[in-house]
């Protein structure tokens, strides 16, 4: 199976709760394999305004596309010039500008510079996924971009540079790179609001960016932190599917046999979030021994309706916190580490 060493390890999703970039790096290197850290205590680095940087005709105020804006139309052409550069020419410098600056992610830089002399092979990224972005984004008039199929390719399109670009500047402390696409809004996805959206539109917008990572050697995850149709997840094609085992567990199995037929595939994995990172469900949290029984019950479950061992399924796992930590307190973030290296310790006894 490709890519073995990664069963079992720990990443984490993204977010944590600091305005200090240095106490961010050093939780971020706690895990398995580091993700760079986002500071959403920065309103720059939200998952919106950090996603739409550079995305012609987008008001940071509004948080809105102005298709009068006079540079918007030469900006898309431009996108889709640098995407066919980057994608068909294989031209890695187009992709420079589409990294994030400074001020929308504080941690990025520092975080590779100290990534170039750390142990390990495998290193994070993420970026928010093109079913989330178009879903939030509007025009002036109030018209969802997710409904309007010219602008949500071209959202794809911008999303693709930005998730390239990001691999490639990973890339550069000479490890293996993995990007997830962090899809919250897929929890919506077959509500009344998402109707005029197709299924298979759907999964097209996150195949295409997933394909054109794998394209570049880069493993390619969607993250989901709530419920939502994980068959249309599955059917996108990513290497990993992390979701939160601890809440919605009986919810992601309803999807077995969609389950069952991803994790026959080589180097497919899935991410157990199974330390909860909302607050309620934290704070009820107090023994390790509940996070284990709830954790080792779910395996046998999985391992009794797949057909498949325990040590079978731990082949295909990693093991992160349910979300990104960005809301919690600094002793919050303390006892999902803590809880998550135990997790670690009983699933390779």
């Amino acid at each position: 199976m490709p890519y073995p060493e990664l069963a079992c390890k720990t990443t984490h999703i993204g977010s944590f709760p600091f305005d200090d970039v240095e106490i961010a790096l050093t939780y971020a290197l706690k895990f398995d394999i580091p993700a760079w850290p986002q500071l959403p205590k920065f309103k720059t680095e939200g998952m919106i305004l950090q996603a739409c940087e550079g995305l012609p005709g987008f008001d940071p105020l509004q948080e809105r596309i102005d298709f009068s804006h006079p540079e918007f139309e030469n900006g898309l052409l431009k996108i889709y010039e640098d995407h066919q550069r980057a994608i068909l020419e294989e031209n890695s410098e187009v992709l420079i500008k589409y990294l994030p600056s400074e001020t929308h992610a504080r941690a990025l830089r520092p975080f590779i510079e100290r990534m170039k002399s750390h142990p390990g092979s495998w290193i994070k990224g993420q970026i928010t996924g093109p079913f989330t972005l178009a879903s939030s984004l509007k025009d002036l008039e109030g018209q969802n971009l997710l409904f309007i199929p010219d602008l949500r390719d071209f959202i794809v399109k911008f999303l693709t540079l930005k998730a390239l670009s990001q691999a490639n500047y990973l890339s550069q402390t000479g490890k293996r790179v993995i990007i997830f696409l962090d899809e919250p809004g897929l929890a919506g996805f077959g509500s009344s609001g998402f109707l005029t959206v197709s299924k298979d539109e759907v999964i097209s917008m996150l195949q295409e960016i997933i394909h054109n990572l794998r394209q570049k050697g880069v493993i390619a995850g969607v993250h989901v932190c709530a419920n939502t149709d994980w068959d249309l997840v599955f059917n996108s094609d990513p290497d990993i599917v992390s979701f939160d085992s601890f809440t919605f567990f009986e919810k992601f199995i309803l999807y077995s046999q969609g389950l069952n037929q991803f994790l026959k595939e080589k180097g497919r994995f899935i991410a157990w979030g199974c330390v909860p990172t909302d607050k309620e469900n934290l704070s009820k949290t107090n023994r390790f021994a509940e996070i284990e029984k709830v954790l080792l019950n779910q395996l046998e479950t999985l391992s009794n309706l797949l057909n498949l061992p325990v040590k079978n399924i731990l082949k295909h796992s990693l093991f992160t916190p349910a979300c990104g930590m960005g809301s919690l307190t600094s002793e919050e973030v303390d006892k999902v580490v803590e809880l998550l290296q135990k997790i670690k310790s009983i699933v390779l006894k």
